[in-house]
């Protein structure tokens, strides 16, 4: 069967006291109000991922300190 996704991404500093999101990019810094953006899916069925992104540290090679 097909189906129509609706669909908002945001990736950024996620402050929960606020409910905002700040996004920075060579553009500018922005922020966006993410209760707001929740509440066009209030009351229908979701799915929701939050991810986090870290930096990893490479091995170390040999000769170095």
């Amino acid at each position: 069967m097909a189906k129509k996704n609706n669909s908002i991404a945001f990736k950024g500093l996620l402050e929960i006291e606020t409910m905002e999101i700040t996004e920075e990019d060579k553009n500018g810094i922005f922020v966006y109000d993410l209760l707001a953006a929740l509440k066009e899916y209030d009351g229908k069925q979701v799915s929701l991922t939050i991810k986090e992104e870290n930096p990893v540290q490479p091995k170390e090679t040999e000769g170095e300190e």
